[in-house]
């Protein structure tokens, strides 16, 4: 076995870690937070709608009231791999339900007090393993993360609004049948390791005046703790953790009518400034832009649409460190619908079709190709008090 091969098969060890189901869209991250924001593809940061808003931009909780949201993105994904030759051919698929929660309370005329969550993780597993060596099962395993918001929203006038944001975020990795760099067995499974941190997000949300909104949103990086049985192998070259990277937004929001707005955001994701990610996957920064549409036809129902850009979070020559991190699809198309029921409560769905797309390797990636085909569902509801 060359010394190239025994490098991608040593990175690919460590990617199987984050593997079972892949649940992300850019990155680690979904396109949209909230079910309606999800179906104008995420474009939220000057376009608050529901008690998630905080997970976009915290500042979109001064806006939008008492009230309490939940909902479930279902994905589906499948892809088709060939790792290092033609000739060895991989295929899955997997579905996988995502939670999502929002609570916000109206203190008075200018003070809310709310919660959102804002979930992401990689997890993908095929139906073999990616080496043929009887001393190796199956890779598998999972990455998770969650982080929860508790949020402070201030209405400084009918035009200016801020929010603070505590981001309390917590991951659970697991892993098995992970490849040694020689190919002559696996490492040590170790089981479900937990790990935990705290950072801050910030937002600003402006209301030139009834037809224009603009708005910004900053998350500091969240440096988490080891994952301990792992930092001595797997992650040993990147200190034994995966923190969350820092990103910050903008977004615009026009409305030339009562019953019609356009969202257009952008957002970037500083995946190269943390170790795990550039140093192990070779994943780079991206630049996320996302257009959406919301129509009221009547007062029960509003549609939406939208579509979000962006390019890969790795090149070509990192294919083989990618072979199971297969959420690669960098545009995605989206509708929703929201009825509005008679109690005050609003039920949500739409549905994000992930365009199909695939990578061939190139330089020590050569050989390895990747192919995916990925969208979820989502379903919601909500309630104003």
């Amino acid at each position: 076995m060359n010394k190239t091969m025994m490098m991608a098969i040593a990175s690919v060890g460590t990617i199987a870690s984050v593997s079972n189901f892949c649940f992300a869209a850019n990155g680690t991250q979904l396109t949209g937070y909230g079910a309606k924001a999800a179906g104008m593809a995420g474009a939220s940061v000057a376009f608050p709608q529901d008690a998630i808003a905080a997970a976009t931009n915290p500042a979109g909780m001064a806006e939008v009231g008492s009230r309490v949201d939940g909902d479930m993105q279902i994905l589906y994904v499948e892809s088709d791999t060939e790792f290092l030759n033609s000739d060895n051919k991989h295929s899955g698929e997997r579905y996988a339900p995502i939670p999502e929660f929002g609570i916000n309370y109206q203190l008075n005329d200018q003070f809310t007090l709310g919660l959102s969550t804002a979930a992401s993780g990689v997890l993908f597993r095929y139906d073999d393993a990616l080496i043929p060596n009887p001393n190796l099962d199956r890779a598998k395993g999972a990455f998770m993360q969650v982080v929860a918001l508790p949020t402070l929203g201030y209405k400084i006038n009918d035009q200016l609004s801020l929010g603070l944001s505590l981001a309390l975020a917590a991951q659970r990795f697991e892993v098995q049948g992970i490849p040694l760099p020689d190919g002559s067995g696996g490492f040590p499974a170790h089981g479900v390791q937990y790990s935990y941190g705290a950072g801050w997000r910030a937002g600003a949300l402006w209301k030139a005046n009834d037809w224009l909104s603009l708005g910004a949103m900053y998350a500091a990086k969240i440096k988490m703790s080891n994952l301990d049985k792992y930092e001595d192998d797997l992650l040993s070259t990147v200190g034994g953790s995966f923190d969350v990277p820092e990103q910050y937004s903008v977004g615009i929001a026009v409305k030339p009518t009562d019953q019609l707005t356009f969202a257009l955001d952008w957002q970037h994701i500083a995946w190269q400034n943390v170790d795990a990610f550039h140093e192990l996957f070779g994943w780079r920064s991206q630049d996320i832009f996302r257009a959406g549409v919301a129509y009221e036809l009547n007062p029960q129902w509003t549609v939406r649409t939208g579509y979000s850009t962006t390019r890969k979070q790795f090149g070509s020559e990192y294919a083989t460190q990618n072979a199971l991190l297969v959420g690669i699809n960098p545009n995605a198309l989206t509708i929703g619908a929201t009825r509005t029921l008679q109690n005050g409560g609003e039920l949500t769905f739409g549905y994000e079709y992930d365009l199909t797309t695939s990578v061939k390797g190139s330089g020590p990636s050569e050989g390895t190709k990747i192919r995916t085909n990925m969208g979820f569902v989502t379903i919601g509801y909500g309630w104003k008090f």
